[in-house]
């Protein structure tokens, strides 16, 4: 019999700590405050000095407000963490980017150019930080809903060495040649490919990480998977099995577009109390 529980969104009545709510606050302020001075500036034309300092003070404003408002939510960080929209706060982003940019395209209005050039570059920074508080709520939710006495097994673990160290290897490589095609392409007759340098200099160091040893814990509620400064819940539904292959250890994910966790055989200390442990929440495929 294989038990399976899923944990509601948790109805925390504790209100959020400082640090979250300042950085929900000042994701807020960085993607409406360009929209608030450019409202402005149609009415009142402002100088680069001008916009600098209504810049300045909208984001001011907006992040007190929303960091005061934030915190007097009980419970907000773990509904948030809990939610599957949770993503959706780097996208959002990611579309006021585009949004500000085509703006600034399109918009033929005197003195508004600044702000909308401004918004494109806020909006970048709130990427970062909307995806700083997607792990912030995720690792909050985390620590409230996993009870450390119920844990059922613990491990540490990557995927198999052989897999980790190509993926690496490639990774180095689009790492390098995106980071000099980047900056020398000019000299070596490849500046119209230059534009590939970006785009390859980010893939290679996200395949840089892939792979890594990652701390998992076996919860009635799910699994725990860590690292240094993130913690995520994954909910036993979210797995549909688990496998054993030669090298590793596989937790199979219910969507065919998530990626399985490999855990390699060689960096768990029990392996029999883990398998164990998992046979009472997933069927072994």
């Amino acid at each position: 019999m294989h038990e399976t529980v899923r944990q509601p969104a948790l109805q925390s009545p504790d209100r959020p700590d400082t640090v979250f709510a300042l950085v929900a606050g000042l994701y807020v302020a960085l993607l409406v405050s360009p929209a608030v001075v450019f409202t402005a500036t149609v009415a009142i034309p402002l100088g680069a000095g001008g916009l600098y300092i209504g810049l300045l003070a909208t984001v001011t404003a907006l992040t007190a407000a929303v960091t005061v408002a934030v915190g007097r939510m009980p419970g907000i960080a773990e509904r948030l963490g809990a939610s599957r929209f949770v993503r959706g706060l780097g996208v959002v982003a990611g579309l006021c980017t585009i949004g500000y940019g085509v703006a600034a395209a399109g918009v033929d209005a005197s003195g508004t150019d600044g702000a909308l050039i401004a918004g494109i570059g806020l909006s970048v920074v709130g990427i970062v930080t909307g995806l700083a508080l997607v792990a912030m709520s995720r690792t909050r939710y985390a620590t409230a809903v996993v009870d450390g006495d119920a844990v059922r097994a613990t491990w540490k673990a990557g995927w198999p060495q052989p897999l980790r160290t190509r993926v690496q290897v490639g990774g180095l490589i689009c790492y390098v040649g995106g980071m000099a095609l980047l900056w020398g392409g000019e000299f070596v007759g490849l500046g119209r490919l230059s534009w590939l340098g970006g785009p390859a200099f980010v893939v290679g160091g996200a395949f840089l990480g892939l792979g890594q040893p990652r701390s998992y814990r076996l919860d009635p509620v799910g699994v725990e998977r860590s690292n240094y400064i993130h913690r995520r819940l994954y909910e036993w539904d979210a797995f549909e099995s688990f496998s054993v292959t030669e090298d590793a250890i596989v937790l199979r994910r219910a969507g065919w577009w998530q990626p399985d966790f490999r855990c390699w055989r060689d960096e768990i200390d029990d392996e029999d109390e883990l398998l164990d442990a998992l046979a009472e929440s997933l069927p072994r495929a």
